[in-house]
């Protein structure tokens, strides 16, 4: 859509296929907002204001969850017959769900569009100089950033390489390069008993012990991450401790890790971006 061509409405619904990141995209659409809401008084009501209402029409297990008399069996799983018979079998009951779904996701919807309206009206009047768009970008990454903030260690955790206790400093780098990480946990029986870095090991070869078992050169008092850790936890202990990765762990079992560039690349910036209004 092109000013020239808008008319007169005055509420214009985006869809949510016209969003772009490209930089020169974003640059034109801020633009036509520009003569749009300052000029003409329009205000574009963008995906970020429709999005999460009509999302929820696809997300039915939210609104109503399906009953567990509902759920296919798992016996049936794989035979097409015996699924296509069970559903037929149950046909009217998964009509009356779809229209209960129907109605509460309606109720949702106005729900969720009404209070998105509010808080973008919200930024705007803190903000004056600011536009719809921009603010409503501004409050996604605010909203991103609170939810990340709630997830735990096991939620964004990565897989870290382990190795056993006995395996020589040549098997632990050949590891590390193959898993392009710059530290392995170490195990006995399982359990994690320490952890070597890529430091470690060029030291280990410097000092010329390049037979040595990995039980020579580990870290034992390993610093470890709770699953339950927080993201504040996490940055906390990796600073507390001066150290860029922890693995995850629980009761000795190594279930990932989590590190400094983990956090910076998909959290930091953002939670910077969500700070600074523009």
């Amino acid at each position: 859509m092109t000013v020239d061509r808008m008319g007169k409405w005055s509420l214009i619904i985006e869809g949510a296929n016209t969003y772009s990141p490209d930089p020169n995209r974003k640059t034109a659409r801020i633009r036509m907002e520009q003569i749009v809401y300052r000029e003409k008084g329009v205000m574009i009501a963008n995906d970020y204001l429709v999005n999460s209402g009509g999302v929820i029409f696809a997300a039915q297990e939210h609104v109503i969850k399906t009953p567990d008399h509902l759920q296919i069996p798992e016996e049936m799983l794989g035979n097409r017959e015996a699924v296509q018979k069970w559903l037929k079998d149950h046909t009217n009951e998964f009509a009356k769900l779809s229209k209960q779904r129907l109605i509460a996701g309606e109720e949702y919807r106005e729900k969720v569009i009404h209070n998105n309206m509010i808080e973008l009206v919200d930024m705007l009047t803190k903000y004056p100089d600011m536009l719809p768009c921009t603010a409503a970008e501004q409050i996604s990454l605010q909203r991103l950033t609170a939810k990340e903030s709630q997830r735990t260690a096991k939620d964004i955790m990565i897989p870290i390489p382990t190795i056993d206790v006995k395996s020589t400093i040549q098997e632990a780098a050949s590891l590390i390069i193959k898993e392009v990480s710059d530290i392995i946990a170490i195990l006995s029986s399982g359990k994690l008993v320490g952890v070597v870095t890529v430091w470690d090991i060029t030291k280990a070869i410097a000092e010329g012990n390049v037979d040595a078992t990995l039980d020579k050169i580990m870290t034992r008092d390993v610093i470890t991450a709770n699953p339950k850790f927080t993201f504040v936890d996490i940055v906390r202990e990796l600073e507390q401790y001066k150290i860029s990765a922890m693995p995850v762990v629980q009761e000795g079992t190594v279930l990932g890790k989590v590190n400094s560039d983990l956090i910076a690349q998909r959290y930091v910036l953002d939670l910077l971006q969500s700070r600074e209004p523009h």
